[in-house]
C-alpha cells in the first residue's frame, strides 16, 4: 500500500446542512483506498466551525482545515484548496453528497491505467434531499461521443454540466491552472484547461450520489432573479471569460464562433432592434436554447421572467440539467 499514488481529496465548505454533511464524511472515511488525505477549505470561518464534526467521522486518514477568515466564493475556495493540495492526484469534492466506497480506488487505477488523462470525471446517481435516487445516470450522451475531443472542446465553453465533485485530475495539472478565472466555476476552467496537457477522460464507472437541491452552488442561473441580473451575472461574465481565454488557454482560437456569437448577444442586449437580432440568428447553432431565449428577453415583462426562471430551475431540481 506504500507504492500507491497520494491523492488529495478536496472539499470546499460554505454553511453546510449539518446532516448532509455528516453523510459526506462518513462516505468519504468508509473509502478502500489508503493513501487519503482530506483538505477542507472553510469559507464560512465566522457563521461554522467545522473541526468537531470533522474530528468526529473522519478516523481513517490525515485531514487538514484552511480558511483566511473571509468568504471567497466557491471558485476561489477550490483555487485555494489547488494551491495547497499535494501527492499525485487531487479529487474534488461537494460538501453534500455521498461517494461510494471505491470512488478513490476506481478512479485512481484509471488515471493509472491512461497516463495520457488530465482529467476524469466519472459517471454518478442523482439524489434528493431525502437521498433518494431521482436520475440514474448524469452523462447526457454515449462515451464514444462525450470523449471526443472536438466534441468536448465544443461543448466546454458554451455549457458546463460536468460537475466538480465528479472530476479527479494530476495535482500538477490542476496547479498549472491556477489562477482560476471568477467568470466560471472551478470545474468549468478545470475541463477547458485539462484539454491543453492531455486528454479529458468521462468513465463508465457510476462512483458517487450527486446531491440535487435548491441551494446547489452549481445550479443553472445561479443568482439571477431579474434580467439585469442575467445580463450581469452570465453574460457579462461569459463575454470576460473569453477575453480571460485569449491570454490563457492555448487553443483559445478554436472558440472565435463562440466568442463572436457572445459579442452578438451582448450587442442585442444593449440595442434590440433588427440588426443586432439578426447578428444573433447568425449563430443560433452555437447553443439554439440559449440564443432563443435571449432573443425574446426584451419583450418578456419581469413578471414572466421570474416565471420562467422558477420554471427552469425547476427542470434543474427534477433532472439535474445545469
Amino acid at each position: 500500500m506504500k507504492n500507491l499514488p497520494k491523492v488529495t481529496i478536496a472539499m470546499a465548505v460554505y454553511k453546510p446542512n449539518l446532516k448532509f454533511f455528516r453523510q459526506q464524511l462518513e462516505s468519504i472515511n468508509k473509502q478502500d483506498y489508503d493513501h487519503i488525505n482530506l483538505l477542507i477549505w472553510n469559507d464560512s470561518p465566522h457563521e461554522f466551525h467545522c473541526d468537531e464534526i470533522v474530528s468526529k467521522y473522519i478516523t481513517k486518514f490525515p485531514y487538514r482545515i484552511l480558511d483566511n477568515g473571509q468568504n471567497n466564493g466557491v471558485t476561489q475556495a477550490f483555487a485555494y484548496l489547488t494551491e495547497a493540495a499535494e501527492g499525485k492526484y487531487i479529487a474534488y469534492c461537494d460538501q453534500d453528497d455521498i461517494w461510494k466506497e471505491n470512488k478513490i480506488s476506481v478512479t485512481v487505477a484509471f488515471m493509472e491505467g491512461y497516463p495520457e488523462c488530465s482529467c476524469c470525471h466519472c459517471e454518478c446517481q442523482l439524489i434528493d434531499d431525502h437521498n433518494h435516487v431521482v436520475k440514474e445516470h448524469y452523462y447526457p450522451a454515449g462515451l464514444d461521443i462525450l470523449n471526443d475531443i472536438e466534441y468536448q472542446k465544443g461543448t466546454f465553453l458554451v455549457k458546463n454540466w460536468n460537475i466538480g465533485c465528479a472530476m479527479a485530475m494530476p495535482i500538477s495539472i490542476a496547479k498549472a491552472a491556477l489562477p482560476f478565472p471568477n467568470m466560471v466555476f472551478h470545474d468549468q476552467w478545470l475541463e477547458m484547461f485539462a484539454l491543453t496537457k492531455g486528454k479529458f477522460f468521462y468513465m463508465q464507472d457510476s462512483l458517487l450520489q450527486h446531491r440535487i437541491h435548491g441551494t446547489n452552488n452549481s445550479q443553472t442561473l445561479h443568482g439571477v432573479k431579474t434580467k439585469s441580473d442575467y445580463y450581469r451575472l452570465k453574460l457579462n461574465k461569459e463575454k470576460a471569460l473569453f477575453v480571460f481565454l485569449q491570454n490563457h488557454l492555448s487553443y483559445w482560437k478554436d472558440y472565435q464562433k463562440e466568442g463572436m456569437w457572445i459579442e452578438a448577444r451582448v450587442a442585442y442586449a444593449k440595442y434590440p432592434g433588427l440588426k443586432t437580432f439578426f447578428r444573433m440568428c447568425q449563430f443560433i447553432k452555437v447553443r439554439p436554447g440559449v440564443t432563443l431565449f435571449e432573443l425574446l428577453m426584451p419583450f418578456i415583462p419581469h413578471w414572466m421572467f421570474s416565471k420562467i426562471l422558477s420554471i427552469i430551475r425547476e427542470e434543474v431540481r427534477k433532472f439535474g440539467i445545469r
